[in-house]
């Protein structure tokens, strides 16, 4: 894991060590173990590393390939070793141990369809000398960031909005249309535009080719989802069982690194899959040592999960470190964690996320596999209920569709109004988009003036009606694209690598050509990773259907110190130029009154009102 920063000058003229050295060393907690720089005629490379596989200087960036390619790349191609083997048979020769090397000589064979081929983690930029270009792409699903922006004559590429601010005539300026999304909806990173007016963000699953000479550039989708995981017809007997192969290669491929790997456990469903995994792998390969594992925890009983982070520890005896995020450093912190995200987040969660990293970081554990696509994949939302009932409804399985029905009521607690709305909202075209943005963007968009902000957002353009739609949706623009660049930035704050096994590119798309209904079964949702696991992870936690998150005691920690939020709302409102008016001091007071249930908004404004300071944006009227 590492970084990368590109700069280059449309006016062929030389760079600046000193500026592509600024915006390389802003990102230093990145690749604390290494740095390296590469001019060309009219451009430069920089590169911080973090080394994981290979430790020695034959795995330093920027890396040199056939005396024609020079890359600097952030992230892991897991699948490395049997690439290596796959080129050594074409005639390839290698120096190195590591992935990078590997993937230099993939693109000298197979050239921009060398993506295709990998299994991992990327964002890289590829020089070609002989035909003076940069090759630059993005994992399929954006797990690993790549920005780009144009500064006068230079355009610059970067794994952090926070190098831009090194290079001469930057400016932090609001992007209004974003911000008001982001405010009232809670969504971002669901487009190629950022909250910075002039940074955009190369899409997941995208390339991007820049010609040194005429300084143009095409920008172009190599992985398409929609195109893949069509509807297979397989038993659920078989189905479980290849499931199961898969998850446990993703997990094995990710195991793959010279340095210490651990995991985060939550406690929930897909956390503690990994865990169990993993000392079920350990084992088979009579690995010395045991499993580490990190997890957010809390005295407030409501919100901890220690109950089934003691069970999965108890069955794989790993070490478990174990963090207890306090309210009392939360705005303290707040700043770092800020600068470090980029941009605002939606919620605490943040907060505690960050610390179960720092504390990785302290015991020394360099990589941390995550949970992050479990629920996006499998059905694990509750929106994803709605579908699933009114998918049956549609195909006359009124049985199953009953038995569901009684299920959800006794298993999750739901009413037959709240049944029977989330079903036929899926029924009909755009009712529940369109009941999503009346409910939204009602009180609320009160609080945020209007004036030359779109209210609408590519997402109501969209509606979902089956759970493979939402499926889609998830991964590719509501909620995952916005928890990748979470777990980047936490991670990374603390160099630490994070790696995500649901979303090994194979998982994914086998997922998604499932019926749904070994996703949900009897109002239990990840139904399939529920079976395929049975017997490796406790049956405490296989057999829990609450669905928690990751989360902190918000609601507590608002409503016990509502002078403290009132305090930093108020800043927000001074800061921001008017854009954000007194109505939201409404919205908190009701809620610490009790008046007006409890909801994540607040956080939003004070998170946002922190990051305009944090990088000093200017709010144009």
């Amino acid at each position: 894991m590492c970084g990368i920063s590109v700069i280059i000058n449309r006016s062929n003229n030389s760079i600046d060590r000193a500026h592509i050295e600024a915006m390389t060393d802003i990102i230093a907690h990145r690749g604390p173990d290494d740095s390296g720089y590469y001019f060309g005629r009219n451009f430069a490379f920089g590169h911080r590393r973090l080394a994981i596989i290979d430790l020695s200087p034959l795995g330093h960036q920027p890396m040199h390939y056939l005396d024609r390619y020079t890359i600097v790349a952030n992230g892991e191609i897991y699948n490395y070793l049997e690439l290596r083997d796959e080129l050594r048979r074409y005639g390839y020769h290698f120096r190195s141990q590591s992935d990078t090397e590997v993937t230099l000589a993939a693109y000298d064979q197979w050239g921009e369809e060398c993506v295709s081929r990998f299994n991992g983690m990327w964002a890289f930029a590829i020089y070609d000398k002989e035909k003076e270009t940069i090759f630059c792409s993005r994992d399929r699903f954006g797990i690993k960031p790549f920005y780009y922006s144009e500064i006068g004559e230079t355009m610059l590429f970067a794994s952090e909005i926070k190098q831009f601010t090194a290079i001469d005539g930057w400016r932090a300026r609001l992007n209004k249309r974003r911000a008001y999304e982001f405010l009232i909806y809670g969504i971002r990173n669901h487009s190629d535009e950022t909250l910075f007016d002039i940074v955009r963000q190369l899409p997941a699953g995208h390339n991007l080719a820049y010609n040194l000479r005429t300084h143009n550039y095409s920008i172009r989708k190599w992985y398409d989802l929609k195109n893949k995981g069509n509807r297979k017809k397989t038993d659920f007997k078989t189905a479980r069982r290849e499931f199961a192969d898969l998850f446990t290669d993703a997990v094995r491929l990710r195991l793959r690194s010279d340095v210490k790997v651990g995991s985060c456990l939550s406690g929930g469903l897909d956390s503690s899959s990994i865990v169990c995994v993993v000392n079920h792998l350990l084992r088979e390969q009579n690995a010395h040592g045991k499993q580490e594992t990190v997890s957010s925890c809390f005295d407030i009983s409501r919100y901890d999960e220690q109950k089934y982070i003691n069970a999965v520890a108890a069955k794989t005896k790993v070490v478990s470190h174990r963090v207890f995020p306090r309210f009392d450093e939360l705005f303290s912190k707040l700043d770092k964690i800020t600068w470090h995200q980029d941009e605002p987040f939606v919620s605490t969660s943040i907060f505690a996320q960050w610390e179960v990293f720092r504390a990785a970081g302290e015991n020394r554990v360099t990589v941390m596999l995550d949970g992050q696509g479990a629920d996006e994949l499998l059905g694990g939302y509750h929106i994803f209920y709605g579908k699933y009932l009114a998918g049956l409804l549609s195909r006359g399985k009124i049985f199953r569709l009953k038995r569901e029905m009684e299920r959800l009521r006794e298993l999750q607690d739901y009413s037959i109004r709240q049944i029977v709305r989330s079903m036929l909202g899926n029924l009909p075209p755009n009712f529940l988009r369109k009941t999503a943005r009346k409910t939204n963007s009602n009180e609320i968009s009160h609080a945020v003036r209007r004036d030359g902000i779109s209210g609408s957002s590519e997402l109501w353009q969209a509606p979902t009606r089956t759970m493979r739609e939402e499926s889609l949706a998830e991964i590719e623009f509501t909620h995952l694209p916005i928890l990748l660049h979470y777990e980047d930035r936490n991670s990374m704050a603390h160099s630490i690598e994070s790696r995500v096994p649901f979303l090994d590119y194979r998982l994914v798309e086998f997922a998604l050509s499932l019926p749904d209904e070994y996703k949900i079964k009897n109002a239990a949702a990840k139904h399939i990773l529920r079976e395929s696991l049975r017997e490796k992870v406790p049956e405490s936690v296989i057999n829990r259907h609450d669905k928690m998150g990751f989360v902190t005691p918000e609601e507590v920690w608002l409503k016990q110190n509502g002078t403290s939020f009132r305090k930093e709302l108020e800043d927000t409102i001074r800061s921001s130029n008017g854009l954000i008016n007194s109505n939201i001091l409404g919205i908190l007071d009701a809620v610490t009154q009790g008046k007006r249930p409890f909801d994540f908004t607040i956080w939003r404004f004070i998170a946002f009102g922190r990051w305009l300071k944090v990088f000093d944006v200017t709010i144009d009227n």
